[in-house]
């Protein structure tokens, strides 16, 4: 999406308007402190200590809990509905930016239940959005939901543009912490072009982070740069340590994206640095995450150990998300040191925080209320369309000099909406019934590939563990050969219950996947041996895609084993697929010391490996070459 705003705003204007952010604030903050420390009127000291301590919140958010004291003490605050609301907003923000999540939802539930007490929608609103993002962090999906689709249908009847952009903003965050990022992406799309609209800085800079990660978890990296980059420039319009703290973060997991882990690395230090300096404890924990995940990938297991422990240390919002993350981490750096005992505890935690977050009820309860809520957007439509059509007759009735002949059109046209309107219900509640059916199906097909998916990892891990008791070399080559079997299974699952269509796989995410952690498996990195895909954007259905990754996993392991020997220079591993006039082509190669051809072709029964391959080529109906020069490549024709 083009930014309307660098694109029709001249760079001496754009200068211009970043000039009194910075000149001004120090000035602003002074102006204040001098009228409460006058021997002015107790009701300008009073009004500038709320001012204050609302500027201040983000930027000094302490210091903001230190004037909403002030505030308290004072007879009047406590008295005015108003006053005591905008005093209990200081608290809550102030705790909330020093990470305190706990006593942050404490105050801004009891303004939300004031204000419903009192029938405010748009403080229920409010208050109920800072609800549901704080929950949103915390990974408390159900309650997260609940207050953000009830700010959304609030602001969505009577709420002002930003307010529109900032709750499709909100929402977005929480459909990517589910892992929908498909509906996250539409809704930060929607906010970015609010904020556009109203030239909202802070509004953009946050749009720009959050699809920044968006595309780089999708793997359009371009994109990904050009709205990190405009984050960037949007954070300094305001120049708060919190803006870049976010930037570098992002930028450090867009350059891991990017395999490249050295640069990631320095960005996620600076991160560090930048939030070791502020007060919220939850950003600080998330450069830690990922500092660790980063420093894993690094072969830097202890340093990784230790930002991921400190992750743990913190009460102040007991985040189920980082909990789930810092423990598969910690479970992946032990494994990588031999420390089975500390990898399988912190795998068990990491197994129940991921139920806690992803059970079966809460995944169906969210479910439903994101329909009711889509829902209730489209009869609000439909309401607005009805009402243009009302206003739109009541002219036309009105200029209608004859009398007999409106009444008459009013009574058609009466006669024809009872008709559409019994219509209109009738197909609803047919649509209704099909779309919860449908729903049902979707969910309990993902619940399936989330639990194989578990089951098999489960499987995987059990085969690791044995692995390391067994001396005799074929039976320990078998048992790791069973393993990238089971993961290649897992690898499918996982990405069948994350996508939107759970009958397809997208071939280019699963490919990837299955061979970096084949590559993985042996220990092998692209210095070791030279990995090149080639993998066209094709979605496959189930039955195809299983022989095809259980293939693809034989001859990779192959290649690994014995293709390359000590006078290979530089070794290369090719895997292509693409689809060719109405068939789908395989390619599997290497430029090692070449394989019979009648290993594969002739002598089907020789190992369990060939036979598998032998079994799933005919399954397929495919056909099988084989080409020895320079290497082996492997080629399957397979017919849709």
């Amino acid at each position: 999406m083009k930014n309307l705003f660098f694109e029709k705003t001249p760079l001496f204007l754009f200068l211009l308007f970043l000039i009194p952010h910075f000149l001004l604030a120090d000035s602003y903050i002074d102006s204040l402190e001098t009228v409460i420390n006058s021997q002015a009127d107790k009701t300008e000291v009073k009004e500038a200590t709320f001012l204050l301590g609302e500027y201040l919140v983000q930027r000094n958010p302490e210091q903001a809990e230190a004037y909403a004291d002030i505030l308290r003490d004072l007879p009047s605050v406590n008295k005015d509905s108003v006053e005591w609301s905008r005093m209990m907003y200081i608290y809550a923000a102030s705790h909330r930016w020093q990470g305190n999540y706990k006593t942050a939802l404490d105050y801004y539930q009891k303004l939300y239940d004031y204000f419903k007490s009192k029938n405010d929608l748009l403080n229920v609103a409010r208050s109920g959005k800072k609800i549901g993002s704080i929950n949103t962090f915390l990974g408390h999906n159900v309650m997260a939901q609940k207050h953000l689709l009830e700010c959304g249908e609030i602001y969505n009847a009577e709420g002002t543009d930003r307010q529109k952009a900032m709750i499709n903003n909100s929402i977005a965050g929480f459909y990517v912490s589910i892992e929908h990022e498909e509906k996250g992406k539409e809704r930060y799309l929607m906010a970015l072009k609010g904020f556009q609209a109203l030239n909202d800085s802070a509004g953009l800079a946050s749009a720009n982070a959050n699809l920044g990660m968006i595309y780089a978890n999708q793997g359009d990296f371009d994109k990904a740069e050009k709205h990190l980059q405009a984050q960037k420039i949007y954070n300094r319009v305001f120049a708060t340590g919190r803006g870049m703290g976010f930037h570098h973060d992002f930028m450090g997991i867009l350059r891991q994206k990017q395999g490249r882990l050295n640069e990631a690395f320095q960005e996620h230090l600076k991160a560090l640095e930048i939030r070791k300096s502020l007060s919220s404890t939850y950003n600080l924990c998330e450069s830690r995450l990922n500092t660790g995940e980063v420093l894993i990938k690094l072969k830097k297991y202890k340093e990784a150990i230790f930002h991921l422990k400190e992750v743990l240390k913190y009460e102040e919002h007991e985040s189920y998300n980082q909990e789930e993350r810092a423990h598969e981490l910690l479970s992946k750096a032990y494994e990588k040191l031999n420390d089975y005992p500390q990898a399988l505890m912190h795998y068990k935690a990491f197994k129940t925080k991921v139920d806690t977050l992803y059970n079966r009820e809460s995944i169906q309860v969210i479910a439903e209320k994101d329909a009711l809520y889509k829902r209730n957007e489209q009869d609000s439509q439909i309401a607005l369309l009805s009402k243009e059509k009302e206003i739109a007759q009541a002219k036309l009735s009105r200029s209608n000099m004859l009398i007999y002949g409106g009444l008459v059109g009013l009574l058609l046209f009466s006669l024809f909406s009872f008709f559409i309107y019994r219509l209109y219900k009738k197909i609803k509640a047919k649509n209704e019934i099909i779309k919860k059916a449908l729903q049902e199906k979707s969910l309990l097909l993902q619940e399936i590939h989330h639990r194989v998916k578990n089951n098999l990892q489960v499987i995987s891990s059990l085969l690791r563990l044995q692995s390391k008791f067994i001396t005799d070399e074929s039976a320990l080559e078998a048992i790791k050969d069973g393993r990238n079997r089971v993961q290649s299974m897992a690898i499918l699952h996982q990405n069948l219950y994350r996508e939107e269509d759970i009958t397809g796989v997208n071939m280019k995410t699963y490919f990837t996947n299955l061979v970096e952690g084949i590559f993985n498996s042996y220990n092998l990195s692209k210095d070791d041996i030279q990995l090149n895909l080639e993998i066209e954007d094709l979605n496959l259905d189930v039955d195809t895609v299983i022989p095809i990754g259980l293939i693809t996993n034989e001859l990779v392991t192959n290649s690994l084993k014995y293709a390359f020997g000590e006078d290979i220079d530089k070794a290369v591993i090719e895997v292509k697929l693409s689809e060719i006039n109405g068939e789908y082509q395989l390619i599997v190669s290497d430029n090692g010391i070449g394989m019979d051809e009648e290993t594969i072709l002739q002598a089907p029964d020789k190992t369990f490996g060939q036979r598998m391959i032998h079994a799933f080529v005919n399954k397929l109906k495919a056909q099988i070459r084989i080409n020895n020069v320079e290497g082996t490549k492997v080629i399957i024709d397979i017919p849709k």
